[in-house]
């Protein structure tokens, strides 16, 4: 499978004066004992490898490796605390709607097969930061989670962005969407983050990392129709330029039919599983 790096960027300007953003306050981690030599493996071991090891054969990492992130950064490790609430929003939201549909069999194939988890945020030069990456179809690092609340739902979606964008990665490169999905939008370009969203959803782009080529465009739509549900969709369509709203629907029909023809998934019903799921949480 082909190695792959991708980055979910919040496009946000940290400065001095935004707490939200506080490096330092992120980086707080004198309540956290992450010495290697004093690990023991304790209840929360046992309730990760009850819940995620024996049934989906999925790793979870909490206990700070270096060597499991970018080498170069300032990161803090993960609060205890914080790991079970993660997984079980991530087993809810997205583990669950997608077995419901297509099958236990079906997720325990394809999904990662381990989850690392990063107590801060991975700020980078440019003044954003990054909240996940994942590598190779394999490994998802999800970042900020000394931050996550269950019950804030844009936090819940900010977080599942990159959990369905990896996922249809190893989707589409098991079984290819067609290659009509291509055409349909011009514009493609490395220098996406140069751009804002409004010029490409003029283009018929759901997110500005759509616009870097074909594959993240398709990964996009999946996810997005996926964390902002049927309605939320249709705003995003009816709201854009009138160009560009039929180039989002060829788009989106060209999704749900792939996931009928590939996966036999109702990708309508997915999407309302996981949206119930998001809202019940």
């Amino acid at each position: 499978m082909k190695r792959k790096l991708i980055k979910i960027f919040l496009l946000l300007m940290c400065t001095a004066m935004a707490a939200s953003c506080s490096e330092d306050e992120e980086l707080d981690i004198s309540q956290i004992d992450f010495n290697p030599n004093n690990w023991e493996s304790g209840e929360l071991d046992k309730w990760l490898h009850s819940n995620f090891v024996v049934p989906y054969n999925i790793e979870v990492k909490y206990r700070f490796d270096r060597y499991e992130v970018p080498l170069d950064r300032v990161l803090a490790p993960v609060r205890e605390d914080k790991v079970i609430p993660v997984m079980e929003t991530i087993k809810y939201t997205w583990i669950d709607p997608y077995e419901a549909e297509g099958g236990s069999t079906f997720i325990k194939k394809l999904s990662p097969k381990q989850f690392v988890l990063v107590g801060s945020a991975s700020y980078n030069d440019n003044g954003t930061i990054t909240l996940g990456t994942a590598e190779g179809g394999r490994k998802v690092v999800l970042f900020v989670i000394n931050n996550f609340d269950k019950t804030a739902k844009g936090e819940v979606r900010q977080m599942l962005h990159t959990i369905h964008h990896e996922f249809a990665h190893i989707l589409h490169q098991t079984v290819m969407y067609p290659q009509s999905y291509r055409t349909i939008s011009t514009g493609y370009t490395a220098s996406w983050n140069d751009y804002s969203l409004a010029e490409a959803r003029a283009r018929g782009f759901i997110s500005q990392y759509a616009r870097s080529n074909p594959d993240e465009d398709f990964v996009e739509m999946v996810s997005i129709m996926l964390i902002e549900g049927r309605a939320g969709f249709n705003a995003i369509v009816n709201s854009s330029p009138a160009e560009a709203q039929p180039l989002l629907r060829q788009k989106e029909q060209i999704v749900v039919q792939y996931f009928k023809d590939a996966w036999n998934i109702d990708f309508y019903s997915l999407q309302t599983r996981t949206q119930t799921a998001i809202n019940t949480l």
